[in-house]
């Protein structure tokens, strides 16, 4: 299957782990490989998850359904990345969880896992749950936010843990609940007045947060996709 740009909101999936009189609110992706489906998302995200915690996703008439995380993965267990901000959880196929899994699995091949080198002409898009927005309510409608890259690589330490890894800095910041959502090339290129239409939306990385200083000055971090080159 080959998603498309109006497609993309049946790929992610609103996580949301209650925390006392509060619930911890991120985005993960939905990605099939080898016929097997897996739960990415940042590791800062799920860690703190508890029985407790569940995902909203969109139902077939495009209304939310909340579903119980742990049930979602058929019992299976995150596992974190050995240095970069991600999480994986192989989904175990159940009775109960394969009618939501159906057709809403990003493929592997249309993720970038090589070390690439973005143009700074490249629109690129997340989509997710900003503040929890786009989850609840009579429609599931994940947002959108596109900006351009800032810089290709850079090398900074984790906002989580200060592990330093490699990021894709963007030219706007993320905002709380971006987290784990991922970071596309919906095949738009403009160079100069020229428009470009590309075949296949791209995956290119993980939203992973904001870096910002005391002038108010945000740029955000994503986790670029080559971290999951024989990891995932």
């Amino acid at each position: 299957m080959i998603f498309q740009r109006d497609e993309l909101n049946k790929v992610v999936c609103n996580i949301r782990i209650p925390n006392g009189t509060n619930e911890e609110i991120g985005t993960a992706i939905f990605i099939t490989k080898n016929n097997k489906a897996f739960l990415l998302t940042a590791s800062h995200v799920v860690a703190r998850i508890n029985a407790q915690s569940y995902v909203l996703l969109s139902g077939s008439n495009g209304t939310p359904i909340k579903v119980n995380l742990n049930t979602m993965l058929g019992g299976a267990s995150f596992v974190n990345h050995p240095s970069a901000d991600l999480a994986k959880a192989e989904i175990k196929l159940t009775a109960t969880n394969t009618t939501y899994i159906q057709g809403r699995c990003f493929p592997f091949n249309q993720i970038e896992t090589n070390s690439t080198t973005l143009s700074k002409d490249l629109e690129l898009t997340s989509v997710g749950f900003p503040l929890g927005l786009g989850a609840t309510g009579r429609t599931f409608s994940p947002l959108t936010f596109r900006t351009y890259v800032s810089a290709p690589s850079i090398t900074l330490p984790r906002f989580d843990n200060k592990i330093p890894c490699e990021f894709i800095i963007l030219e706007l910041p993320s905002i709380g609940g971006y987290s784990g959502g991922p970071l596309f090339d919906l095949g738009y290129l403009i160079s100069g007045g020229m428009t470009t239409t590309k075949e296949n939306t791209i995956l290119h990385g993980i939203v992973h947060g904001t870096i910002s200083d005391p002038t108010g000055g945000k740029l955000a971090a994503i986790t670029p996709c080559s971290y999951l080159n024989n990891w995932l």
